[in-house]
């Protein structure tokens, strides 16, 4: 559900959606895991998840593993998911290190700083300098309490990309917010821009999602950075439901509002980070909503949910009945890119024009033929040869 698409939006050229071949090409899906995701903020958890010396969290982003720990000196590092000997994965999920960062192989030891501590029966490795092989630190952002990290490349901050919509993170105070729920990790059998493209509109929520339907209102209160990030508002329906859970979510929802300033009584608040990161902010908590690359076709789609330590009653109920409620919307989306994808493959298939409701999709088509030159063709090279032609576009474009 995107929270930008304004239909009064200006007039403008009408720009043409990505080709077919661009959702089910394995070529490129490589060249975008490093455009899209090795190169961008990847959001891992919440300060929450790692308190005390030694905690971690762990996230595969795609084919690469992360994890963010705190040091002895109460620092926060995080470093890519691997053993420098034999390319182990290290940790997993949520964890405590005691002390030190063993590898579950062979047991070479790092300190908490990612440092290397120790090898067992050094005496056979006579070449090993182990100052120079500690774990591989990754940048790292703190926005707000929540944890970004960066495998590769520069650009702006977090807070940066966020701009003056950060202060919606101040207001409900995120940076004090613990996880109320374990995650949920789901693989659905599309492709990543699929999944995207389906979060970019609302067009088809009077169709696709009856129970949004019954319970928002849209206003115009939003906004799109050149940063990839946009944010806007949902309002909740006057009119009762005729859904026992939706209806008394209406009803409590004004009470668990009791911790925001007026202006943000009675909304639902969005975010979205170009390619793969929603955020949605409620009274009662925030959710994550993050899609994680596997393959041309399949990819896994992570949810997670954090609010206040110390929630009210009202608050309690209603994160029980937000999940009651949006639970099912996530099946529902699972369903219908399910069908987009299958379709896609059709012969001769070339998609229709966007609308005006339809606006972000067409600005994400955009970046991605921005980012990914070879994307603007009709059909695909010939197999083999995406990134090389990939390559002759770019540098034609540069040159230009």
């Amino acid at each position: 559900m995107n929270q930008n698409h304004n239909p009064a939006a200006t007039a403008q050229a009408p720009v043409k959606p990505l080709s077919p071949w661009t959702y089910t090409n394995a070529e490129l899906f490589e060249l975008e895991y490093d455009a899209f995701f090795l190169r961008a903020w990847q959001w891992v958890g919440h300060v929450s998840d790692v308190p005390e010396p030694g905690d971690f969290v762990a996230r595969e982003i795609g084919r690469d593993s992360v994890f963010v720990i705190r040091g002895k000196d109460r620092e926060l590092r995080a470093f890519q998911n691997v053993c420098r000997h034999r390319a182990s994965r290290i940790v997993s999920g949520f964890g405590q290190c005691r002390g030190v960062i063993r590898c579950p192989y062979h047991g070479w030891t790092y300190r908490l700083d990612g440092s290397l501590l120790a090898i067992p029966q050094q005496e056979h490795f006579p070449q090993a300098d182990l100052a120079s092989l500690g774990l591989h630190e990754i940048e790292l952002d703190v926005f707000h309490g929540l944890l970004f990290v960066r495998i590769e490349g520069d650009g702006p901050a977090v807070a940066e990309m966020f701009g003056e919509s950060s202060d919606y993170f101040a207001k409900y105070g995120v940076d004090e917010y613990q996880r109320c729920f374990d995650d949920v990790n789901e693989v659905w059998p599309v492709n990543w821009k699929v999944a995207w493209d389906n979060y970019l509109e609302n067009y088809h929520i009077p169709v696709g999602h009856p129970a949004l339907q019954r319970l928002l209102v849209e206003n115009d209160e939003y906004d799109e950075y050149a940063s990839g990030v946009s944010y806007g508002t949902f309002e909740i329906r006057d009119k009762p439901s005729n859904v026992d859970a939706e209806r008394e979510y209406q009803e409590l929802f004004h009470q668990g509002c009791t911790r925001l300033p007026p202006e943000l009584h009675g909304k639902w608040v969005q975010f979205g980070i170009t390619g793969n990161l929603g955020i949605d902010l409620y009274p009662e908590l925030l959710d994550i909503f993050q899609l994680v690359p596997l393959s041309a076709d399949s990819t896994m789609v992570r949810s997670a949910w954090y609010g206040h330590p110390d929630p009210s009653d009202h608050e309690r109920r209603l994160r029980e009945l937000n999940l009651a409620i949006n639970q099912p919307v996530n099946d529902e989306d699972r369903q219908l890119c399910t069908r987009v994808q299958l379709g896609l493959r059709t012969h001769n298939y070339r998609p229709g024009p966007l609308s005006r409701l339809e606006v972000s999709i067409a600005r994400f088509h955009e970046t991605v033929r921005r980012r990914i030159p070879v994307t603007s063709l009709d059909r695909a090279p010939a197999h083999g040869k995406v990134a090389s032609e990939n390559a002759r576009l770019a540098t034609s474009a540069a040159g230009s």
